[in-house]
């Protein structure tokens, strides 16, 4: 009879333990997808930010396709690479520096071949697409 009882309560407690262990691993994974799901915001944020900028910066912006954004996190920067086309069709691609802090172009490569990367401001709206596919216009 004693050996029944202690096999039921050994039993119990396997059961106890395998459950929390599976909620925990579920709460895990959760937190995972959750910093993940920030960070994508994070770089679309910065993205968008960075669309300011460069319309504050060149004359002319039709649109702006971000080929990839990355993060330092030492400098607290986004390198950012970008197709950007003019309203005469003309495109260029290049990449360039963003500081949320200065919310201006840190720095960028001159790669105007075709006469698109011309100083100035843009005051129409741009046509936006985003590194996560998304897109949108400022």
């Amino acid at each position: 009879m004693k050996k029944i009882v202690w096999l039921f309560i050994v039993i119990g407690l396997l059961l106890v333990v395998g459950i929390g262990g599976k909620v925990l691993m579920d709460n895990q994974k959760d937190r995972e997808v959750t910093r993940e799901q920030k960070a994508e915001v994070e770089i679309t944020e910065a993205e968008r930010m960075s669309v300011v900028a460069l319309k504050n910066t060149f004359a002319d912006i039709k649109s702006i396709k971000f080929k990839y954004t990355d993060f330092n996190a030492m400098t607290g920067s986004y390198g950012m690479e970008i197709e950007m086309s003019n309203l005469e069709g003309k495109s260029v691609e290049f990449d360039y520096s963003f500081s949320e802090g200065i919310k201006e172009i840190s720095s960028y490569k001159v790669v105007d071949e075709n006469g698109v990367q011309k100083e100035g401001k843009t005051a129409g709206k741009v046509e936006v697409i985003y590194s996560n596919g998304n897109k949108g216009e400022i």
